[in-house]
């Protein structure tokens, strides 16, 4: 039992400092977000989505009227590039650290001396990851609600609407940190699994944006977890039976947890290396 709370306490003493940074910078930008949103004219943003090109309504997935709505500009925030990049920072951070983390540190061969088993080692911050999903999705939603209540904008927002991209967005983020812990499990440095999931994000990006711009490429929706990554329809054309949220929702959290399982396999049978 002490062994097991020794594992807990190292997995949140190693990521409590990177949660609360992305925390801060996730509720200032959303708070920031809505107040840049509030400068907009009325009907600017119509106007600006007017002159867009046809292309961009399938890159965006969303009817293009839902964006010049109040609600619809916010939930930009969700899919921002500033947003995903401090979710995915945290994902691939926590994801990389358990494994080839402590093998590029040297310490594995100290925690594996332990009377525990190598599975074991994931578990603690597979949780500790996944609440800290969770925590980042919720300072988005924290973000805005400060905003709403500090900033006029040119309509009606309510805040409840937006709980669907969050979620989606926690979903998200957990799947990732999933596939990177797949991806350290074979491997020995962390900046190398690093590298590994983020060019693995990068090229599920790619896939998910030829998918909707190539009509003959519908099937390539298969190829990417990020086809499950739909905040803004679910924020926007909300499925009211939510059916819609629960499958991708459920998509990105199985995909996620049969990595973390897949990592755990390959971690229990492979043989550890000395440090770089």
């Amino acid at each position: 039992m002490s062994m097991n709370a020794a594992l807990w306490k190292k997995a949140v003493s190693d990521a409590w400092l990177q949660l609360a940074v992305c925390s801060v910078l996730l509720v200032l930008f959303s708070w920031v977000f809505v107040w840049l949103m509030s400068l907009f004219p009325v009907g600017a943003f119509s106007t600006i989505l007017r002159w867009m090109p046809s292309f961009v309504q399938p890159i965006v997935g969303v009817p293009l009227a839902e964006l010049a709505t109040p609600t619809g500009q916010l939930s930009i925030l969700y899919v921002h590039a500033i947003t995903l990049l401090l979710c995915v920072g945290w994902a691939v951070g926590r994801g990389s650290d358990p494994i080839s983390g402590e093998i590029g540190r040297g310490t594995m061969d100290l925690i594996l001396s332990l009377p525990i088993r190598r599975v074991e080692v994931l578990v603690a911050p597979a949780v500790v990851a996944a609440a800290g999903a969770a925590v980042l999705a919720a300072s988005v939603s924290a973000g805005t609600l400060l905003g709403l209540k500090t900033v006029t904008l040119h309509g009606d927002v309510s805040l409840w609407k937006f709980f669907p991209g969050a979620v989606n967005l926690c979903a998200m983020t957990f799947c990732l940190t999933g596939v990177t812990a797949l991806f350290s499990s074979f491997n020995r440095d962390r900046w190398r699994t690093i590298s590994l999931a983020a060019g693995f994000f990068v090229i599920s990006f790619i896939i998910k944006m030829v998918g909707r711009l190539w009509s003959a490429g519908w099937w390539l929706k298969y190829c990417t977890f990020l086809s499950a990554f739909q905040p803004q329809r679910l924020i926007l054309v909300p499925d009211h039976s939510g059916l819609t949220a629960l499958k991708c929702n459920l998509t990105l959290v199985l995909l996620g947890l049969t990595c973390y399982a897949a990592a755990g396999v390959i971690f229990s049978r492979r043989d550890i290396p000395a440090p770089l």
